[in-house]
């Protein structure tokens, strides 16, 4: 009796993760982490259960995306699109982010510094190797925000997760980084927590960190998806930046991350046709001065 039920417990996983692969081989999810009315951080998703691979795309906030009788200042920023009453909230960051990758995008999830917290408690922390010291006070932010790190390796647990990933600059001014430097370790400190989760508790990890962030992603389905890629390994996630054609800034006065549309749609196709990741180039982050009307 044991065995005739173990053996149907099998079938029953064979054909899910047959189910998962053959249904839908590629699932792109938009992660977003809320600051006020504004998004802080943009990450897309993109899972190939037909290759078990994962690549993470980061959109830096500052991009450059005018929208539609949005003239105000600081409304041509992508991460300003949320804010927006009438074509703004998470579909119009999705729908925005849809254009610029040229891709579906099929559920999205919001990350608040709660659910932060909880996710990195459920891995038991994440091991980093902090590349310098990080001290920075600020009363003013909502939680107000102490960042307080020794360089070196440590693991860094829920309750300081936030200040690690938001951390700019320091506090005597003599580390002031913008916006992709951030982005860099964000993408270290992701690839750091998918390699711990990987293994035979992923379906429960996923499971509980559906609970703590606002998705359009039911448990049963990211079930379906986890089951689909329990071959993952860690040489498998790929991460990615949307390509800049330039860094700069605008006749407004505001800096400005300008995307590379064509550098955009090569990195998408050759993600999409398994292909590995390219080194980026330095170059492309070099800071230049446009001017755009």
């Amino acid at each position: 009796m044991k065995r005739k039920i173990i053996l149907a417990i099998l079938i029953l996983i064979a054909i899910i993760t047959a189910i998962a692969v053959f249904y839908n081989d590629r699932i792109n999810i938009l992660v977003l982490g809320i600051e006020g009315t504004r998004t802080d951080t943009m990450l897309l998703v993109s899972m190939s259960t037909r290759d078990n691979a994962v690549d993470v795309i980061a959109i830096p906030r500052d991009t450059y995306y005018p929208t539609d009788g949005k003239t105000k200042l600081g409304q041509k920023k992508l991460n300003a699109v949320y804010g927006f009453k009438d074509v703004g909230g998470v579909d119009g960051v999705s729908h925005a982010i849809s254009n610029i990758l040229g891709i579906e995008i099929n559920h999205t999830v919001t990350v608040n510094y709660d659910a932060v917290k909880s996710i990195v408690d459920l891995l038991g922390g994440v091991e980093i190797d902090v590349p310098f010291d990080m001290q920075y006070d600020d009363l003013y932010a909502t939680p107000p925000l102490h960042i307080d790190f020794k360089a070196g390796p440590q693991v860094i647990t829920g309750d300081n997760a936030i200040g690690y990933l938001r951390f700019r600059k320091s506090n005597d001014g003599k580390i002031r980084e913008g916006d992709i430097q951030r982005i860099g370790r964000q993408q270290a400190f992701i690839a750091a927590a998918a390699k711990k989760a990987i293994g035979p508790k992923l379906p429960y990890i996923v499971s509980g960190a559906i609970k703590e962030v606002e998705t359009d992603l039911s448990i049963p389905d990211g079930m379906l998806y986890t089951i689909g890629m329990l071959g993952i390994n860690d040489a498998k996630i790929h991460m990615h930046t949307l390509p800049a054609k330039s860094i700069g800034t605008g006749s407004d006065g505001l800096s400005y991350y300008y995307y590379d549309a064509d550098a955009t749609r090569q990195m998408m196709l050759d993600i999409y046709n398994g292909m590995p990741a390219k080194a980026e180039s330095n170059e492309a982050q070099q800071h230049q001065i446009v001017t755009v009307n």
